[in-house]
């Protein structure tokens, strides 16, 4: 058989999960005693190991499109986990055949769409249990030591060194325009025009960037708000257009940057923190390696993994975004800008931007059963209403939705540890879950009540999130105090933000924008009503006058 049948896997986030269906295509397409082999081998689900039997009638391949974006647009991938199959001599100028499309694939219908040949041999799974106590001790203390090294793993990752809020605030930006550029039309209209719902969701989030993240933060105000005015004008009309507004941000601000003789990357938020290079120690780096490290997600994200950068920034994005919305000053900014500002409408937007925009199927997936199955009981803990409070950690309700969301994210990593652990076919030690939430003990020693980190203190935990998330140095722009500017007497009293615009509406009342509007509607109204009644007055008038002076003409010819 000359050549190789290819299948290629694109992806977004770790690719070790999909390997166990790749095993299972390698399984049906060699021997038994190959297979038994090959699953001994990658009983570790080692990436390096399984990749490694290229001398198969099948090459198996994994592309993360975090990573090779180009690649992944070239072939049009919109989804993720896609597979695609190239047949014997087949050229890679066509875009192969999906092999996932319908679904769930099984080898047989793989095998049928590529042209292949399974083997027919009985095949057993291979079995872990071993009757010889020594080796049987031997496997479980290699559990264990597997467990240990996972939890600590993730407790490094966690404390990783050094962090800064501009890494943050920069990998938000990053996954924040690769899920804009990657997934706005993924899906078109029949006259191949943007999916309505897909750009509501999209404008609503970007109205929650532009009042619920620093002031400070240049992307607000540049690659943020053109695209706000280029969506509200309807002038996205493809990929390239919002892909153009990105590099022309990032060229803008490495321009900026060089006059200024600054290395903060694209997407800083501070630029009263030091850089990351100078923390670390670097000197001053070349513009061609800024201009490279624009574009990719810092080790604080990757942790040598470019996979994890997109899922990681991401989170960061939505923790920025509810700690931003608790902050009075910016609650007040929103409603009187007319944008929907309660907790319970903010984790709405959120919702719907992670149903259109969050790539990974299995992610978005498990997201959206979690938030419509009222998960973490936001139905009742986040309010439809704006109350105009402390930010200090002493109002319960303001802190309700970046505690809604941590515990949430929490949950998120306590899941992966578990899965993680079942694919090395053993159960998640206590050890792993404690080290999966965040923050750790050592971040944050006052934050956990008790060893086993099951109870927290709110009020210690928002103002941890409050000085990891939002940035120190925060100055007003001049529209933001416009803005603000002769409210002082409305922050004493409630105030509810308006309905919102998607699939989950619901009764509310109307913001200040709206009510002004409907205010001096009333008041024409009103004037428009008084005229009429001074008319009809008038009139009444003058026929009153035409009656009286009938009657003095008709009575002064009585007396002749």
């Amino acid at each position: 058989m000359n050549g190789f049948v290819k299948i290629f896997l694109f992806n977004d986030i770790d690719l070790i999960p999909y390997f166990n269906i790749i095993g299972v295509l390698i399984a049906k397409t060699t021997s038994g005693n190959m297979l038994r082999l090959l699953q001994k081998l990658c009983a570790d689900l080692s990436l390096q190991l399984c990749s490694v039997f290229t001398f198969l009638s099948v090459e198996f391949h994994a592309v993360s499109c975090d990573v090779y974006y180009a690649i992944c647009s070239t072939y049009e991938i919109d989804g993720f986990p896609t597979i695609l199959g190239w047949k014997q001599g087949e050229s890679f100028a066509n875009r192969g055949i999906g092999l996932n499309d319908e679904g769930e694939i099984e080898p047989e219908m793989v095998a049928e769409m590529l042209d292949l040949d399974l083997a027919h041999e009985a095949v057993e799974q291979f079995d872990w249990e071993i009757e010889d106590p020594e080796q049987q001790q031997i496997i479980d203390l290699k559990l264990i030591a597997q467990g240990q090294k996972a939890a600590r793993v993730k407790t490094a990752w966690h404390e990783h060194e050094p962090h800064t809020h501009n890494d943050r605030y920069h990998n938000a930006a990053l996954s924040l325009s690769f899920a804009i550029k990657s997934q706005l039309f993924q899906t078109l209209t029949e006259d191949g025009k943007m999916e309505p719902k897909r750009q509501r969701a999209l404008v609503d989030f970007l109205n929650l960037l532009d009042w619920a993240t620093p002031q400070s933060w240049k992307l607000r105000t540049s690659f943020v708000k053109e695209l706000q005015w280029k969506m509200n004008a309807n002038d996205v009309k493809g990929r390239g257009d919002v892909e153009s507004l990105i590099d022309g941000d990032m060229n803008r601000h490495r321009s900026a940057q060089e006059t200024a003789g600054t290395e903060d990357l694209w997407g800083y938020v501070d630029a009263s923190e030091i850089s990351w290079t100078e923390k670390i120690g670097f000197g001053r780096q070349p513009k061609e390696q800024l201009v490279k490290d624009d574009k990719h997600w810092t080790k604080t994200c990757t942790h040598l993994q470019p996979a994890k950068g997109f899922t990681c920034g991401l989170w960061n994005l939505f923790h920025i975004l509810t700690i931003g919305s608790s902050k009075t000053e910016h609650e007040l900014y929103g409603f009187h800008r007319g944008y929907f500002s309660s907790p319970h409408h903010v984790a709405e937007t959120i919702r719907n931007f992670v149903a259109y925009f969050f790539s990974c199927d299995i992610c978005r997936t498990n997201f959206l059963t979690m938030y419509d199955d009222c998960g973490h009981d936001h139905c009742n803990r986040l309010s439809s209403e704006i109350t105009m409070g402390p930010t200090d950690g002493s109002d319960s309700a303001r802190m309700e939705l970046a505690l809604w969301l941590w515990e949430v994210h929490n949950s998120v990593n306590a899941r992966l540890m578990k899965e993680a652990a079942q694919r090395q076919n053993r159960e998640v030690s206590n050890e792993e879950i404690v080290a999966s939430k965040f923050p750790t003990k050592k971040l944050c020693p006052e934050c956990w009540l008790d060893e086993n980190m099951t109870k927290w203190d709110n009020a210690t935990v928002f103002r941890f999130l409050d000085e990891w998330y939002w940035p120190d140095h925060e100055p007003a722009d001049r529209q933001f105090k416009l803005v603000l500017a002769g409210t002082a007497e409305w922050e004493e009293m409630p105030m509810h933000a308006g309905g919102f615009r998607g699939e989950h509406a619901e009764e509310s009342t109307i913001p200040s924008s709206r009510l002004a509007m409907g205010f001096v509607s009333l008041c024409c109204l009103i004037a428009f009503l008084l005229l009429v009644i001074v008319a009809v007055q008038q009139k009444r008038r003058e026929r009153r006058k035409k009656f009286v002076d009938s009657r003095f003409v008709k009575k002064r010819q009585s007396y002749f």
